[in-house]
Parts: C-alpha cells; structure tokens; sequence
C-alpha cells in the first residue's frame, strides 16, 4: 500500500509493482543505467521485480537511461532549471519531501559546479512520518526539559524520522525553526517555521535574528561551517537538536570540525536491524546514561 507516499514521479515500469509491497518496509531505492533496481526493503538489499521483491537479480526490472531522465524531469515538475539550485549539490526533492540523490556529469564553471547532466544513476530515500517514533528519546533525553541534543547513525536508521517527531512534538508547547535544507523535514509541520532549501549558514543566521526561535531543528550536521552556526547559535541561548552521520560517539568527536561542549546529549541509534532504535546515550562528559 502507498498510503499518503507520493512516488508518482516515477516511472510506471516501476511505480506499478511498488503497489504491491509494504511502503514501511521500504527506505530506499537505487536506478542504475542498464542495471536491476534495487531496494533497501527491511534491512536487506533485494532486486524489485513485476509482483515483489525478490533475492534473484535475473527476476529483476532493469533500469535505463530513459527511466533516470524521466525520473528526474517529473520529481522538478518538468522544469530542471527551477531545481537547478539543490541540483548542483547533487539532489533534488520532491514536493512531497521525496529526496532523491544524483550522480552523473558535473559541468563547473570558474571552478563551481553549476549543474549536473547525462544522469547515470538516483539514490531515492523514502521518508517515514511516524507519529511516536521519538518517544524512547522523549522520555529518556528530554523529561526534565530541552537539551542541546545530537542524534547519531548511519545512513537510512531513523535519524530524520526522529527529528521529524520531535519537530512535531516541540512545536506544541515552544516556537520552533526547522532549517530543512534539503527539503525532508518541513512537510506536516504546521506549528513550526520552516526555511527550505537554504545553506545552513544563511538560515541559522536569518532565521535566528527574525523568527526568534526558542528551538532550531537541522539534519546532517557535515563540516566546520555547519559546527560554528550551531556554536553561534548556542551562545545565543537558542537549543539545538541535530543529527550527523556516524556509528558511536568517537566516530563524531573524531571528525575534524567538531567541537566540544556544545551538546548536552549525543543519541547513538543502532546501525543494524529496525530503524530508531537507541544503542547508547551520552552525556556532555562521555558518561553513558542508562
């Protein structure tokens, strides 16, 4: 069942047999030019077929170019100029929170790249909307009031459905900014104030001075740019709850730009097995909480 998940944007060859499987067991798609379909369904890589997904690579839809063109120019709404801004990062997201990655030819101009072209291959994550999914981190992480918090996993583990729920969660009861740079965060948040597709820079800034946020939400927390705006803005008295991508704690202390004592929290979620579930909670000091 696709319930309320709009994957329209996809080719029939492919839309069609994804009618026919649980979409909460699905957390990724990957077309490759003249190469099967594959999934990540249920933690486990499988080939998509015409009624299933299957362990068997000759059962498999293959993928073509056409499909990948057809792909992109339907996730823009027709207008790959329009999406040109998150596409040369090497994305584009849907209007239904849909992010799909891009690889293919990178045309740069004075040393910048300014669009990507003769695309090869997509990496579709599906997002999850689970009202509950941050209960466990409610209870444990935040009983006693808000705290600067990270939440830590690999790649497609539940970090974006969390902060998603405590979005949701937190702007009930505080005035909450969403810097949802890649377009994943914001949808279904009708008592937040959300800046879409804006560099983190720029919307910590603007969003802080004008929207006087109590709260500042942002996924993927990645370089030293990202670390100062969380710096600056924790010195402003705002609270911070973020995500990186890691597997335990020493792998984000261990990252170049990070910086000591600015959360007050670090959520390590398992990198294996269901999604959102807690392997380890730290304190500012490194002490495990129990």
């Amino acid at each position: 069942m696709m319930d309320t998940l709009d994957l329209s944007f996809l080719p029939a060859a492919i839309y069609e047999p994804l009618q026919h499987i649980d979409i909460n067991r699905l957390y990724e798609l990957r077309l490759r030019e003249n190469a099967p379909v594959t999934l990540n369904y249920g933690f486990k890589r499988l080939y998509l077929c015409g009624e299933r997904p299957t362990l068997s690579e000759s059962e498999a839809i293959v993928c073509d170019g056409d499909m990948i063109e057809e792909t992109i120019f339907r996730a823009a709404e027709f207008s790959i100029y329009a999406a040109n801004e998150s596409l040369k990062h090497g994305f584009v997201t849907t209007a239904g929170g849909v992010r799909i990655g891009v690889s293919g030819e990178c045309v740069s101009e004075n040393g910048s790249v300014i669009t990507i072209k003769n695309f090869t291959s997509l990496c579709i994550r599906i997002p999850h909307d689970i009202e509950g999914a941050a209960s466990e981190v409610l209870r444990r992480v935040f009983s006693d009031g808000v705290r600067n918090t990270l939440i830590v996993s690999a790649a497609g583990y539940g970090k974006t459905t969390i902060l998603k729920d405590l979005s949701r969660i937190f702007s009930k009861t505080h005035n909450v900014l969403v810097i949802d740079e890649r377009g994943e965060l914001g949808e279904n948040l009708h008592n937040a104030d959300v800046v879409k597709y804006s560099d983190k820079s720029y919307a910590f800034t603007y969003g802080i001075r004008s929207l006087a946020p109590q709260i500042v939400v942002t996924d993927e927390l990645s370089g030293a740019a990202d670390w100062d705006c969380v710096r600056r803005a924790v010195n402003s008295g705002v609270k911070i709850i973020a995500t990186a991508h890691g597997d335990s704690l020493a792998s984000v202390k261990n990252k170049p730009e990070f910086m000591e004592g600015l959360f007050e929290r670090y959520v390590i979620l398992h990198s294996s097995g269901q999604a959102g579930r807690i392997q380890n909670i730290y304190g500012e000091n490194d002490y495990e909480l129990r």
